[in-house]
């Protein structure tokens, strides 16, 4: 429910400060008086485009707020969650413009975008105005409508909807993968083989590359390598080597051995120092048979650039190659099998469209079911709005079949005729101005349950209405507020009359400018409206009594509701 508005420095309103009741909320006032400008501003609270225009000229900024309470809006908690934003029973929306064009955001204090605002204001305001009589024109909102009011059921079946189409889109993308028409597939066959191939053929070993380098080194250094271990091999087994010398150490020390343990563990040590010496020696005579090869060189080079070429190819590292393989193997295999595969695939998709059908003619019988509905309610309500021979019904069409939509293969199109002996046709060609507003709030009093929106806000819908049509309609109004919060604004007395908390919009002239004040009515102020709607400059005692008794009627209309 929206409880409150602040609008600063908007138009001609300098400030405004308006809380809002539960029922009927109406605001009147003379034409031109700036009705118009205390919905503009809620629209800027509620995300709506704006721009610098409408900032109080010598004003440098506006800004509008309002505050809701949510306690019993179903979903909003959920919202708040996802933006990250703290919740409790109150939602407040503060929005600034200033005279760069720059405009601000804060919901409970956090900055927000407009794109967020919306998906937290869309639970809480359900806006009609003048220019909403365009939108029910389109087909697309006209089946909107009746989704929406079809419910839970029709969610149910658009979630079953969608779980098929990502089916079939998932057979169409695996489709896809066998290579599209014989040629298409024929080419890749013969990529993928040569692929496979040349992986296979080159027989890669983990950790090859490392051996060919180590190789390539030795090889490239084998003179050195010569040169260096022959020096050492000399150093160590030639007469008077390192051996020569410690096998006569040892002699000397092992000879010592009785007269002391000492000597003896010395001799051990010497001992296992030759053993592993003569190790040495041998490894190293071992590999002084390195000689300087141009052949195999050229080979662990051609070697290694054809695990370079792989590499590039294929995969960094040779388990990267490996699994390159693999997926060539298994895409090989899928398209040499493409026909078995296609035709498998191909009456999986017949299945799981076949399934799609029977759940888009459940999806069009609710709607149906819901349409007829609709209509029964629509002519009762059309004919309590002084249309008595009013009709309304929904024509459903069939759209393209190829086309796969959560949306069902459903057209929808209002069809409507005032008057009897008038052919039904689609409403956008037939309907007037004051016809539409009637039907905007007959639909509105017999859908307006369907929806979670905790206020309704009419902008002068009752363009056009007068005499009984218009007591019908702020009856209509007061039957409607008992469910929902209404923020009204009318030029029509009955509808003033009704309302439970009326205020008047009057704008005022100094010497320097024009102001617009928004006022809150008390019963005497009631009065003096309807007077003014009523009778205009006639304030004889008549006109009061007749203004009295239509806000006593309208008073004891809503006692019995």
């Amino acid at each position: 429910m929206l409880k409150n508005l602040k609008i600063k420095n908007v138009a001609l309103i300098r400030e405004a400060d308006i809380e809002f009741n539960t029922g009927l909320n109406v605001l009147s006032g003379e034409t031109g008086s700036g009705k118009s400008v205390v919905l503009d501003s809620l629209n800027f609270a509620l995300g709506q485009k704006a721009d610098k225009t409408m900032i109080c000229h010598g004003q440098t900024d506006c800004s509008v707020s309002c505050s809701f309470d949510v306690a019993n809006v179903a979903g909003i908690k959920e919202i708040f969650e996802d933006l990250g934003i703290e919740y409790d029973d109150e939602v407040i929306v503060k929005r600034t413009l200033n005279i760069d064009g720059r405009s601000t955001i804060k919901l409970n204090g956090e900055s927000v975008t407009a794109t967020m605002l919306k998906k937290v204001t869309s639970l809480l305001v359900d806006l009609h105005g003048q220019s909403d009589h365009f939108l029910l024109l389109k087909e697309a909102n006209q089946l909107a409508l009746i989704d929406g009011l079809c419910g839970a059921k029709i969610n149910c079946i658009g979630k079953d909807i969608a779980v098929i189409l990502q089916e079939i889109r998932d057979i169409d993308n695996k489709l896809a993968t066998l290579g599209g028409d014989e040629q298409a597939r024929l080419r890749k066959l013969d990529l993928l083989k040569f692929s496979i191939d040349e992986i296979t053929n080159a027989n890669l070993r983990d950790g090859e590359d490392e051996e060919l380098l180590t190789r390539k080194r030795k090889l490239q250094n084998a003179e050195k390598i010569a040169l260096n271990c022959g020096e050492s091999l000399e150093a160590l087994t030639s007469e008077n080597g390192a051996s020569d010398l410690l096998s006569g150490v040892y002699r000397k020390i092992s000879a010592l051995g009785s007269f002391d343990d000492e000597y003896e563990a010395l001799s051990q040590r010497i001992d296992k120092i030759i053993d592993e010496i003569s190790d040495i020696s041998q490894i190293i005579e071992d590999s002084f048979d390195t000689e300087f090869s141009p052949r195999e060189l050229d080979e662990i080079e051609a070697r290694l650039d054809q695990i370079s070429a792989l590499k590039r190819k294929y995969g960094k590292t040779y388990q990267e190659i490996m699994l390159s393989l693999e997926l060539f193997k298994s895409e090989y295999e899928l398209i040499s099998d493409s026909w078995a595969q296609t035709e498998k695939l191909n009456k999986k998709r017949a299945e799981r469209l076949d399934s799609l059908e029977a759940l888009y003619k459940k999806l069009t019988k609710e709607r149906k079911m819901t349409a007829e509905k609709l209509c029964d309610s629509l002519s009762l309500k059309l004919k309590e709005l002084a249309m008595p021979s009013a009709q309304f019904a929904v024509d459903f069409s069939l759209t393209d079949g190829e086309v796969l939509s959560t949306k069902g293969r459903d057209g929808v199109c209002f069809m409507f005729s005032a008057n009897r002996g008038e052919p039904l046709k689609p409403l956008s060609k037939v309907i007037s101005g004051g016809e539409l507003s009637r039907l905007m709030l007959a639909i509105k009093a017999v859908t307006g349950g369907a929806f979670g929106a905790q206020t309704f806000i009419f902008d002068e819908i009752d363009v056009g209405i007068s005499g009984e049509a218009a007591k019908v309609v702020a009856k209509n109004f007061a039957k409607i507020s008992k469910q929902r919060q209404i923020v009204a604004i009318s030029h029509l007395p009955q509808i003033v009359a009704m309302a439970d908390v009326g205020f008047l919009i009057e704008k005022k002239e100094n010497q320097t400018s024009t102001i617009t004040y928004v006022n809150r009515l008390d019963e005497k102020g009631k009065l003096g409206e309807v007077l003014r709607l009523v009778g205009g400059n006639d304030q004889s005692q008549a006109a009061i009594n007749h203004a009295s008794e239509m806000i006593l009627e309208a008073n004891d209309f809503k006692s019995q509701l």
